[in-house]
């Protein structure tokens, strides 16, 4: 029987076992099935199923909008792994910045700035730096020399260092770590630090904790982690707040965050995930393993604290080849489809003794579980199946290796595909959900440093289809396929078909110059802006600021892939244009878009910072003086273009 012939019922038993880009493409090969993107049930049964842990979903919760959801959620998915953007635009030009959540800060003129681009609107919130340190400092003296930093934005609450010279002349200096909701109007924390030596902060609506590190007796760098309950005094205009104390954490675990380290919150839980450890200890067998920890947010401080057993989680042997350390970066993010805790990797390696480096990302399941509860999950906790038998050499046995999952190891470029220098690479990111990777590149001229031209490049790789699958496993293995490295590479290659060497926008065709083109790139690349390129990323988006001029204003340069994020006034990109959104190598051709209603485009405010909330000029009984809301700086720069049709 033809699946178009189904009941509704059994239909939807059938995508049960589809992802959602088969769904998509089954609703895209018959107008019969344009109702599982559309249909209010069956969306919400789709995102409820298949992505219950992204933001989307989150979102359709909040607004019942599940059709729109679904279809959001798509369309972001596809134009991450085709690196093809929705939205490009200039949204500051500030002095010192951060991006965290989808929330910008950025100061200019002694004023910091906040402003929601994930959940956008016409005005942001303003801060006078001044003002809040006095409310929050008894003893700040504004006219000693002074630096404030920003460090974390979550939950409405942002974090900042304030340091300042003791005395007029002095080399000794006192630092604040202040904490503060501008909604609110109202300070959360504020705390006097020994050491601001790597000052992270991570928060939820309830709990706040930072870390600094301090050198051991032993020599090594460790972290020292401290905490609030920040509900105390919320409602009030005091800024009481519970202390929970300090906490050392045991282990020697990395100190560059984003590369050896990463703290997160997720579930109630403070998470700290390494890939260093005592070097000491990985000399012996020459084996590395992720330092995980954890411990609950709850107002009893840090007595519940927990930490992996040193080699519960593999990471890699030595054996396996060198790697350059400067092209690392190491998360941990939340799963959209099942929620588990998950580390991704990215490692520049020589691998097998290959005379090319490749960089390649490992995706690694992070579980607290006691195993022997659940001896099911054990290997890829571990990230094994069977050991491979040890091999001899001329120095004595090579140590034992695991086999790696093809799922959780994509290949990436090597020097064959794609070569760039580190400084010409700011931003590199991978997307798990799409299986795709993006760089932010400078693909200038090398002998026009200053003619400076920003894209974005990256690849993605999708299943094979049953037919390929069946096809390839006819094929003969090569001769070199028994080394385990290539018997891996081997095994990718059948399950995925790779699209690498995407660029977005294409290169300027000089023969047939393209105004609106032109004029792109001049907002990737803002005239007398150029040079100390460095950002953030998240999920659906990028920010990256460029300009190195001594004094001079930073760039902020916002992409989004997320075709529900617009800017107000931001107009989209000429039609008649031949704008290739996925291009391979110098050529271009245009992506194809996922087909959009107007529903799809806006929704209304999340978690972030809508000023639906915003409490006006008082908190309680008292004036709030130091914050106020003005027209978002992005109306007046007015420089940017939305591709969404």
């Amino acid at each position: 029987m033809s699946l178009v012939k189904l009941p509704y019922e059994l239909v939807s038993y059938v995508v049960y076992y589809l992802d959602l880009t088969d769904i998509f493409n089954l609703s895209l090969s018959c107008k019969n099935f344009q109702f599982l993107f559309h249909e209010a049930n069956i969306s919400k049964w789709l995102l409820e199923t298949k992505a219950p842990y992204s933001g989307e979903t989150r979102d359709a919760r909040v607004h019942k909008r599940y059709a729109s959801g679904l279809r959001r959620l798509i369309k972001r998915r596809r134009a991450i792994a085709s690196v093809s953007p929705y939205l490009v635009a200039v949204v500051a030009f500030a002095e010192h910045w951060m991006y965290e959540n989808g929330v910008l800060c950025y100061v200019r003129n002694h004023r910091l700035r906040i402003l929601d681009l994930h959940h956008p609107g016409s005005h942001e919130i303003v801060v006078d730096i001044g003002k809040l340190l006095r409310e929050a400092l008894e003893d700040s003296q504004p006219r000693r020399k002074c630096k404030f930093r920003l460090l974390y934005c979550a939950h409405n609450i942002v974090s900042c260092v304030y340091t300042q010279h003791k005395h007029s002349g002095s080399m000794q200096r006192n630092n604040w770590l202040v904490a503060f909701n501008p909604l609110e109007g109202r300070i959360v924390a504020v705390r006097q630090l020994v050491s601001t030596s790597m000052l992270f902060v991570r928060n939820n609506d309830q709990f706040l904790f930072y870390g600094t590190t301090y050198e051991g007796a032993d020599g090594y760098e460790r972290w020292l982690i401290g905490g609030f309950d920040i509900t105390a005094g919320a409602g009030t205009a005091e800024t009481a707040n519970t202390w929970l104390g300090l906490l050392n954490i045991p282990m020697v675990i990395g100190t560059d965050i984003g590369a050896t380290v990463c703290f997160e919150i997720f579930g109630g839980y403070f998470y700290g995930v390494s890939n260093q450890g005592n070097f000491q200890d990985e000399t012996g067998d020459w084996v590395s393993y992720y330092s995980c920890f954890r411990f609950p947010l709850t107002r009893h401080g840090f007595v519940d604290f927990k930490a992996l057993p040193r080699e519960r989680i593999w990471r890699r042997n030595h054996t396996e080849g060198p790697m350059d350390d400067r092209w690392t970066f190491l998360r941990i993010f939340e799963d959209e489809s099942t929620g588990e805790l998950k580390a991704i990797e990215s490692r520049k390696e020589w691998l097998h003794g290959s005379i090319s480096a490749r960089r390649t990302y490992y995706t690694t399941p992070i579980s607290f579980d006691d195993p022997t509860e659940n001896p099911g999950r054990r290997g890829s906790l571990e990230g094994t199946g069977p050991l491979i038998p040890a091999a001899k050499s001329g120095q004595g046995a090579v140590p034992q290796t695991r086999v790696r999952d093809p799922d959780m190891v994509h290949p990436g470029d090597d020097r064959f595909t794609f070569a760039v220098n580190l400084s010409k690479c700011p931003i590199r990111s991978y997307h798990p959900p799409c299986q795709t990777f993006i760089d932010l590149v400078d693909d200038s001229d090398p002998f026009n440093p200053e003619d400076q031209r920003i894209r974005l490049r990256g690849g993605s790789r999708h299943p094979r289809a049953p037919g390929e699958l069946a096809r390839r496993k006819c094929l003969p293995a090569a001769q070199g396929e028994l080394d385990p490295g290539a018997a891996l590479l081997r095994q990718i290659e059948d399950l995925y078909r790779s699209d690498s060497d995407l660029f977005w926008p294409p290169k300027p065709n000089l023969s047939n110059p393209d105004p609106a083109l032109a004029d792109l790139y001049a907002m990737l690349s803002p005239p007398g802006h150029f040079g100390s390129l460095h950002g953030s990323w998240d999920e659906r988006s990028i920010v990256y600021a460029t300009g190195n001029r001594a004094g001079g204003l930073q760039a902020l340069i916002f992409l989004s892939f997320d075709p529900a994020i617009s800017l107000n006034g931001t107009p989209s990109y000429p039609s008649d244009s031949s704008l290739g959104g996925k291009s391979k190598g110098k050529g271009s051709n245009t992506a194809k878009k996922c087909p959009m209603s107007q529903s799809d485009t806006t929704f209304g405010p999340g978690e972030g910072f809508s000023l639906d909330r915003f409490s006006g000029g008082t908190h309680g009984d008292t004036v709030v003086s130091w914050r106020w809301c003005e027209p978002a700086a992005y109306r007046e720069i007015s420089r940017g273009y939305h591709f969404a049709r």
